[in-house]
């Protein structure tokens, strides 16, 4: 009777709603680039070997540490490896920030402004959406939140433990996230205000508090020890990270989860705590704006980056509700304002409340990666638009080898574990281009990738039109399906729209390329970059000369004989059964000579012998001439050689000097012959 006797009812009530909201139809859409890598990271921890090809145990972005991970590996280990596991953890930890928010305003502002604080965050879009996603910033918000708690506590009741406290909650928000000591900062700084409390800050209870942080930080600080390397190497990537967005992008982003009532209610309770400015309010507006200044000056901007503001400004407009109930004057109204406002609040925010649940901005590629899993061969590669994350969707659903297509300053972990850091951007460029131009066609080349996955990150009406040229390295995507010749081969629809195309490569590169090789009277000719497994036909100035087959490679070997005649113009090109070719022009033959005394040997590449070569010698002309020309001849192919350098001689008139044989080969039919074809003047 006693416990329920302290039970609050109203307060109960706000984190059940809070729960339901965050909890319902967590399965109905599959995770998001970040989410798959998050829960991957969970899974690898929880002992999933299949993961280990895909994941690896520290953060690429910001370097983060893994305390939502680890958290979720533990329940991994109970109920198993599941998408839907790690949006409720991450859901729980939304709603349990509920009643937090609740205890720091009621010691400020009392019951009714506790309870109004409550509810703003729990019907609040943007944290709702947060909330039902297994990303990291509800675990940070939860764990910032109870650090000013603890804050909070110590100055008000004076009492050494909340110190301790204070720093264990310090340092698990840090390893939620590493911009998680914002919070500790601002609850350090609140606390350093505060006289009454001046006397408990002992380097006793300092050192201690210290040790407290430490061991809580004991993860954190394996994995640095661990991985110092590449930690060191991703916080200094990250760092190069920004966003090119506008000035505006946080409060149009605001205005679009929570819309504009609310942002009104933050504003008022802002304006409300300026003109009072009791120690909650400065609490409050300390928190406010040292992360809302933090996040609007750091370059790098992201729609999940201000949960823990979220907190913050619930709390100042259930301070400002509250006072506006109080403000009735009619004692038969003013027992049930507080009722009516909540149930207005609760009604002017269902519109975005409901767009936290839409899936219109989910593109369906959990579907698409089971597609894969189930219609492909297993060691077929997956190459996937992307902004550094989404390819990690198709690791974890499919097991497959997945790889990105895009422009992003983030490092890319290849299957297998290794890693390729982001590199530099070029002058006046945001992004690096190494996925857009240097990686596709070398994995695509070496048959690495085999499948290409193109989808609309937003519900356009029709989506294809608006999306497929919305930034250069979307286009660009596009182009490699043309140039690999992609056979369309599965489309998914969400809400009756084709939203993901995923598209079968039938060639590794973007023109095939043929070269050939005389070997005696035949020509054998190798090719690549066909279709696979497709006929093909040779033709010579435009006549069918030899039929062959590619590999499953789009590698091609065809023998065919030498063409009685050959011209300098014709082309020799094969053909697959897709329309695709290459050509070249049929090598002339070369030759050389050279001069020992009285005796010349000519040596070369001609039809002469099986081997094609030309081993003739003979005695030097006894007469030679300006305009000489000492010349090859086969059945097939002439080659006038460079003139040996003439002996001085003086004639007159005009010189006329018919071919003579010099010396007969013993192939058949090769000859050598020293003649001039062209008229000379005499010179004295």
């Amino acid at each position: 009777m006693r416990l329920v006797g302290r039970v609050n009812p109203p307060l109960l009530g706000i984190v059940i709603l809070a729960a339901v909201l965050r909890l319902v139809q967590l399965q109905r859409i599959g995770l998001r680039g970040d989410e798959a890598v998050y829960v991957g990271q969970a899974g690898v921890l929880a002992g999933d070997h299949e993961l280990d090809r895909y994941f690896i145990l520290i953060s690429r972005g910001n370097s983060n540490f893994l305390l939502y991970q680890e958290i979720l590996s533990v329940v991994f280990r109970i109920f198993g490896v599941g998408d839907v596991s790690g949006r409720v953890v991450s859901a729980v930890f939304s709603t349990l920030t509920v009643p937090v928010i609740y205890w720091i305003a009621l010691t400020f502002y009392g019951r009714r402004s506790a309870l109004f604080a409550a509810l703003m965050f729990a019907i609040s879009g943007y944290s709702i959406s947060l909330g039902r996603l297994a990303l990291l910033d509800s675990t940070l918000a939860f764990f910032g939140t109870l650090t000013i708690l603890c804050a909070v506590r110590l100055v008000h009741t004076e009492r050494p433990g909340w110190l301790y406290a204070m720093a264990a909650a310090g340092a698990l928000t840090i390893q939620a996230k590493v911009t998680g000591g914002l919070a500790l900062a601002v609850a350090i700084g609140y606390i350093a205000f505060a006289r009454n409390v001046r006397n408990l800050a002992t380097p006793r209870r300092v050192v201690l508090a210290m040790l407290t942080a430490v061991v809580a930080c004991v993860p954190a600080i394996i994995q640095i020890v661990q991985h110092w390397d590449a930690f060191r190497d991703f916080l200094g990537s990250s760092l190069r990270r920004n966003s090119a967005v506008p000035w505006y992008y946080y409060e149009k982003l605001l205005l679009s989860y929570e819309g504009a009532i609310m942002v009104a209610l933050w504003v008022l309770g802002v304006a409300l705590a300026v003109r009072r400015r009791t120690r909650g309010d400065k609490l409050l507006l300390l928190w406010v704006f040292a992360m809302a200044c933090f996040y609007s000056f750091y370059s790098l901007k992201a729609f999940n980056y201000l949960l823990p503001v979220i907190p913050a400004v619930s709390i100042l407009a259930g301070r400002a509700l509250g006072s506006a109930s109080y403000s009735v004057r009619r004692p038969q109204v003013l027992r049930w304002a507080p009722a009516v406002l909540a149930l207005a609040m609760i009604v002017a925010s269902v519109p975005n409340i409901t767009k936290s649940f839409d899936d219109r901005p989910y593109p369906g590629l959990r579907e698409a990666a089971k597609w894969i899993a189930s219609e492909s061969p297993r060691d077929a590669g997956v190459m996937v638009m992307s902004d550094g994350s989404a390819q990690y969707i198709f690791a974890y659903y499919a097991h497959r080898d997945s790889y990105p297509f895009g422009r992003f300053n983030l490092a890319t972990i290849l299957p297998g574990g290794t890693i390729v850091p982001a590199s530099a951007p070029t002058g006046g460029a945001r992004t690096p281009r190494d996925w857009v131009t240097e990686w596709p066609n070398r994995l695509i080349a070496n048959g690495t990738v085999s499948y290409l996955v193109y989808y609309t990150p937003w519900g356009d009406d029709p989506p294809t039109e608006g999306q497929v040229n919305r930034t250069v390295w979307q286009r660009r995507l596009q182009m490699f399906v043309e140039r690999y010749h992609g056979q369309l081969v599965h489309v998914e629809y969400r809400h009756h729209e084709a939203r993901t195309w995923i598209y079968r490569l039938t060639t590794r590169r973007p023109r095939p390329v043929l070269d050939a090789k005389i070997n005696g009277p035949t020509v054998s000719l190798t090719g690549s970059g066909f279709m696979a497994d497709s006929r093909l036909t040779v033709t010579y100035n435009g006549k069918v000369v030899a039929r062959g087959r590619s590999d499953l490679k789009g590698a091609a070997s065809v023998t065919l004989a030498m063409p009685s005649r050959t011209r300098p113009r014709s082309l020799l090109v094969m053909t697959d059964s897709a329309g695709r070719y290459a050509s070249l022009v049929l090598p002339k033959p070369t030759s050389s000579y050279r001069t020992n005394g009285q005796h010349a040997q000519v040596s070369g590449l001609a039809k002469a012998d099986r081997s094609g070569k030309v081993p003739l010698s003979f005695p030097v002309p006894q007469r030679t001439y300006p305009n000489g020309k000492l010349v090859v001849t086969g059945n097939h192919a002439e080659r006038a050689m460079p003139r040996p350098t003439p002996r001085k001689t003086t004639t007159a008139g005009r010189v006329n000097v018919s071919g003579h044989v010099l010396k007969s080969g013993r192939t058949d039919a090769t000859t050598v012959n020293y003649s001039t074809v062209t008229r000379l003047e005499a010179r004295p």
